[in-house]
């Protein structure tokens, strides 16, 4: 009759420990649920790490080599927002963002300050360094921006060239340079430091390929590469450089008057100068 017994309660006593088995699951399914779904920590944490990231970046960028000195530059370097591109003149997307760069110079004239720096990719391109250099040369002259726009405008017709000298040496004439100079500056070291300068602090940065572009040491993606994006960009930090401005020190809106700030394309551009230099200036 006791065994009986006891195997009658059985039943009971397996539905019992099914039921508190169910109980702990449920507990422990819930808790865990409630507490992984966007933890504030996680999210602080996820925040910090990007601004972080976004400091290191703004570091290597302020520390870096400072590149050609000076710089092939358009705008007053008292400007608040500063975008510096680095290209090769043989890259068939830079001679497209070329384009692109020319408008944003001419939208933002006296506002920006724009800095152009070669980064010729040699193991690819069996003229961009010299076409580096002949861009150099003519700034040597002045006409710097001239020389860029003709070498990027006329890209086809010289990048695949036994004879790009020679091509470069017709740019010359036509924008008017003294071709004797141009020949022998472009064989100088001279040019040559101030391209090798540049792709020093390109490597430094860890740039790897063209068209790179930085807005205030913010590097761009190449899909913000376009003028509307840029323009979203250079806005915002216009606006943020009037909103630390103190009421009584307005933000500079224009360039002192010796300071060349026109487009860097057709013949405006052939009279530009690098800034400070009056005897002078995403594709793998």
């Amino acid at each position: 009759m006791k065994n009986q017994k006891n195997n009658s309660n059985l039943p009971l006593v397996i539905i019992g420990l099914v039921l508190v088995a169910a109980i702990v699951g449920g507990w422990w399914f819930y808790s865990n649920s409630k507490s992984k779904p966007v933890t504030k920590s996680n999210t602080n944490s996820s925040a910090n790490k990007k601004a972080d990231d976004a400091a290191a970046a703004l570091a290597i960028y302020q520390n870096a080599p400072a590149g050609a000195q000076p710089a092939n530059q358009l705008g007053a370097s008292t400007l608040p927002v500063t975008v510096e591109e680095f290209a090769d003149f043989q890259c068939p997307t830079c001679a497209v963002v070329h384009t692109k760069m020319k408008e944003i110079n001419s939208l933002y004239s006296g506002r920006i300050k724009f800095i152009y720096r070669s980064f010729p990719l040699t193991q690819i391109h069996k003229n961009a360094y010299e076409a580096a250099t002949a861009a150099e040369a003519a700034g040597l002259q002045g006409k710097f921006w001239a020389m860029q726009d003709q070498l990027f405008t006329n890209q086809q017709a010289w990048s695949n060239s036994n004879e790009a000298r020679k091509i470069f040496e017709e740019y010359a004439v036509k924008i008017g340079l003294d071709t004797g100079k141009f020949q022998t500056d472009m064989m100088g070291l001279q040019t040559k430091k101030r391209v090798d300068d540049d792709l020093a602090r390109a490597r430094a940065l860890g740039i790897s390929g063209t068209p790179t572009i930085y807005i205030n040491g913010n590097k761009l993606a190449f899909e913000q590469m376009e003028v509307s994006q840029m323009r979203q960009i250079i806005d915002g930090e216009l606006a943020k450089a009037v909103s630390q401005t103190q009421p009584n020190q307005p933000a500079a809106q224009t360039a002192p008057a010796n300071v060349v700030n026109q487009p860097a394309s057709g013949s405006n551009a052939s009279n530009a100068s690098p800034v400070g230099n009056s005897a002078n200036k995403n594709e793998q």
